[in-house]
């Protein structure tokens, strides 16, 4: 977790940003190819994947290639890593960043791999710390959302996003998604970048996602009296999300259960807003 260092913003920074960095005529394909599969570590939070999420770190307190994780105790300096001696193109991109540089991670998702729903409390703009992700390798089918919205980021674009939001991955596609990851600290010319990114207001682009199909399945539901009683006798949670899936797919609108489980989890947080208005708090 990082330590708050909050920064004075003129605006109102967006949730999604695209910044303005164009790196996909660079063929990262050398570079991962330098990166071994031993290399490779399993991500430290067990509790929000299912084995498919790894990475390798290209800076790190001390230099540790196998640390993942950033220094809370501020006591040790981010450090190039040696895998990054082994990948030229990547430490190029990293070049055209102006400002002081925390971790630096390849993030790996393999082929049907989630990455469960979670939030990096304080991990945003305003606290003094953005995190960087810029596409090395993806698929059409790789689905990130962030607040339940799908943000579509394509290969060698640059975004920044609120990671103190809810947000998950579900690698639906055939192929590894990795990222490279940069948590930067937020100095004047990256508060500029961001904040001009943020004015010109340029949306994630639209596309179908799982998700959407959920809640077209939702809304087909709640219109169906048959429908609706046959999962309210469901008592049981997983059973309930293995069958939602199931009768979702039998009337073609094919989801995955963490879209169901995040789905069920908005519904809970909007339930909880609700009560709050109500009850003045």
């Amino acid at each position: 977790m990082h330590g708050s260092r909050a920064v004075e913003s003129k605006l109102k920074v967006s949730h999604t940003c695209r910044l303005p960095f164009d790196f996909t005529a660079l063929d990262f394909a050398a570079d991962l190819a330098a990166i071994a599969p031993d290399d490779w570590v399993a991500h430290f939070n067990t509790g929000y994947h299912d084995g498919g999420w790894s990475g390798v770190a290209l800076r790190a307190p001390g230099g540790d290639a196998r640390r993942l994780t950033a220094d809370s105790s501020n006591r040790l300096s981010y450090i190039d890593t040696p895998a990054l001696t082994r990948c030229p193109v990547i430490a190029s991109v990293l070049q055209r960043f102006a400002c002081p540089l925390e971790t630096v991670r390849l993030l790996r998702l393999t082929p049907g791999g989630q990455i469960r729903e979670h939030h990096d409390p304080g991990l945003r703009y305003e606290n003094g710390v953005a995190r960087l992700h810029v596409p090395l390798l993806t698929n059409d089918a790789s689905e990130f959302y962030l607040d339940n919205r799908r943000v579509v980021m394509v290969r060698g674009t640059c975004w920044y996003l609120n990671f103190d939001l809810p947000h998950r991955v579900q690698n639906l596609g055939a192929t590894d998604r990795i990222h490279l990851v940069i948590d930067a600290q937020v100095n004047d010319w990256l508060r500029a970048l961001i904040e001009g990114a943020a004015a010109q207001r340029c949306p994630a682009t639209p596309a179908p996602s799982s998700f959407d199909a959920f809640e077209a399945f939702r809304y087909l539901v709640l219109n169906d009296s048959a429908l609706t009683a046959q999962f309210y006798a469901i008592e049981s949670p997983s059973v309930f999300i293995a069958e939602v899936v199931s009768v979702g797919g039998a009337h073609g609108f094919a989801f995955t259960h963490a879209d169901v489980e995040a789905g069920m989890r908005a519904g809970v947080r909007a339930a909880m807003a609700h009560r709050m208005v109500v009850s003045g708090a």
